[in-house]
């Protein structure tokens, strides 16, 4: 009895110690490693050390999910495939790896073993991470799928100028791509990691509005149609909206009916359609406040001009309350232009406590050659700027003070330098007012917070090196006004020379300019110049500014057409 219960104790013995020994393995062989036995789809990635575990699926991502994934279907079609990836399904590689890298490795010692063990016998065999962008897979699927879908048409309306009343538009059962199946599918392709044909169901899409639920909406289509024209007034201004435009506006939608489920045809105005309206006849109205203005005798200033009031046009309330008339249960006819008066800062009154009584600096350029339109810019540009004061501290931005360099603003088509060509567009020229604004500002010994050269040497600009292009929105110019007081801006032509002048408070302030310089010149007329403005206060430099300008050659901006102009984005400016 005895030598058969030391028998026992010697077996259980041997059984603890292989399973300590087992554990131990374990702890070794796992260390650094993915534990032994962790699977991903069927294949192996434990003992692998994490890069290597990175590197096994990125091969096998390669070999199947990462590839074109073919779609069949019963119906005759084009070829067609796509990735994964470009229908809103991304794997998540270093998620994936480093889950499968976390088995084994809690803060538990006990959870460790456990979850060790487990993976030795099998138990995790884990699925790749991936994440499923809704809207990227109906765009694309929408794209991919447009020849072989024939969605639904909703019951609508729409306008018939003969018999000048809505008519309906008729719905129309049609037939399109099972989406929940396909996303169904295309999940499984990356949980087996597969790469083979996904066959598409094609079942039958409903219309959400019927014939019969039209009837509604039409009425107060009809009722609204009956009441224009609508007016948007302010103060003794009025514009009409009349039949033509409100057509225009006018789109119909689906809406939930009240207390249902059911959706019927709703009736709404297109919020950017009216926006953009009101913009347009807004952009005569909006205005800065003009402050008084001064003219020079000799090196002081005295007042010429009385402030004038601005107008600041609030879009969005207006364009809401402009929308909730019109659709009202009794339309509204006027609706009020949300405006406020826009005072000016500096009346004509406190021009004489202001500081306004030296020259600071004087900047100039000369536009002799210049065709007739780019004539025209220049000199409605420069009358836009002239007599603006600026407060202590206040930045100067030539793109919001110009307010717009559009026909409505009085500008014409000219050059201007925009995406590698030099095209016609409205307000071409008016870097020669910047450029200008640039020399006077630093002969001023302003702080420039925003200046960027032409894309090539314009002859208008010599010497090179010492301009600024401008385009709405950017590039801008702008410089601050870091003097102690106002600073009086002071703009005239003569002849086709520019004169600005800036008056204000001399702080004792002295400012030296070096250069420009030219650092390299081209034979193919690309250069390279060098601008520095050096501020001295009492012998001592207390600041310093170096401006780089590195233009190409002129070759590489060919003359374009009226219709290259639409194109985005500026290279230089005008």
């Amino acid at each position: 009895m005895k030598k058969t219960t030391r028998q026992i104790t010697n077996i259980c013995l041997i059984i603890l110690t292989c399973f300590i020994y087992l554990i131990l393995t374990l702890q070794i062989v796992n260390s650094q490693r993915i534990a032994f036995g962790v699977k991903l789809a069927d294949f192996n990635l434990g003992g692998h050390k994490f890069s290597v575990a990175q590197e096994i699926l990125k091969n096998k991502l390669q070999d199947s999910v990462e590839k074109e994934i073919i779609f069949t279907c019963e119906k005759e079609m084009p070829d067609l495939s796509a990735r994964l990836d470009n229908l809103g399904l991304q794997i998540d590689k270093l998620a994936t790896i480093n889950y499968a890298y976390q088995i084994g490795r809690k803060k538990n010692s006990f959870i460790n073993i456990k979850e060790q063990l487990a993976a030795l016998i099998g138990s995790y065999d884990l699925e790749l991470i991936y994440t499923t962008d809704q809207n990227k897979f109906q765009e694309k699927t929408n794209e991919l799928f447009k020849d072989i879908e024939r969605p639904a048409q909703n019951a609508s309306l729409v306008f018939d100028e003969q018999i000048s009343d809505f008519v309906l538009q008729h719905s129309n059962e049609g037939i399109v791509i099972n989406r929940e199946k396909l996303l169904f599918d295309l999940i499984e392709q990356i949980k087996s990691l597969s790469d083979q044909p996904i066959n598409l169901e094609l079942v039958f899409d409903e219309p959400i509005v019927k014939n019969n639920e039209v009837d509604l909406v039409k009425q107060k289509a009809q009722k609204i149609l009956l009441n224009q024209p609508y007016q948007l007034i302010l103060e003794t201004k009025t514009w009409n909206i009349d039949k033509n435009r409100l057509i225009n506006w006018i789109e119909f939608k689906p809406v939930q009916e009240n207390e249902t489920d059911n959706q019927i045809l709703g009736f709404f105005l297109n919020n950017d359609q009216v926006e953009k309206y009101l913009k347009e006849i807004t952009s005569t109205i909006n205005q800065y406040p003009i402050n008084a203005h001064l003219e020079t005798e000799g090196n002081r200033a005295i007042a010429f001009t009385p402030n004038q009031e601005g107008y600041g046009i609030d879009i969005d309330k207006t364009v809401n309350q402009l929308i909730q008339n019109i659709t009202a249960e009794s339309p509204i006819k006027k609706t009020i232009i949300t405006a406020q008066k826009l005072l000016p800062k500096i009346t004509l009154e406190q021009t004489n406590k202001l500081g306004i009584n030296t020259l600071l600096g004087q900047g100039t350029s000369n536009f002799y050659g210049s065709p007739k339109n780019r004539v025209h810019n220049i000199k409605t540009g420069v009358a836009k700027f002239n007599g603006i004061i600026l407060n202590p501290g206040e930045e100067f931005s030539f793109n919001t003070l110009l307010g717009g360099s559009g026909p409505e603003q009085g500008f014409l088509p000219e050059l201007v330098i925009k995406k590698n060509k030099t095209v016609p567009e409205y307000g071409g020229g008016l870097c020669q007012v910047s450029t200008t604004f640039f020399r006077v500002a630093i002969n001023s010994g302003l702080k420039i917070t925003e200046r960027s050269a032409h894309a090539f040497p314009v002859q208008y600009y010599n010497p090179q090196g010492f301009d600024a292009t401008i385009y709405e929105p950017h590039p801008d110019f702008r410089f601050v006004n870091n003097t102690p007081n106002h600073l009086l801006i002071e703009t005239t032509v003569q002849g086709y020379q520019l004169i600005f002048n800036f008056y204000g408070t001399n702080d004792g302030r002295e400012i030296k300019i070096k250069g420009p310089y030219i650092l390299e010149s081209n034979e193919d007329g690309s250069m390279k110049a060098v601008l520095t403005q050096e501020i001295y206060q009492k012998d001592e430099l207390i600041d310093k500014d170096v401006f780089y300008s590195n233009y190409k050659s002129p070759d590489l901006y060919p003359v374009g057409t009226v219709e290259e102009e639409t194109e985005n984005g500026a290279d230089g400016g005008s």
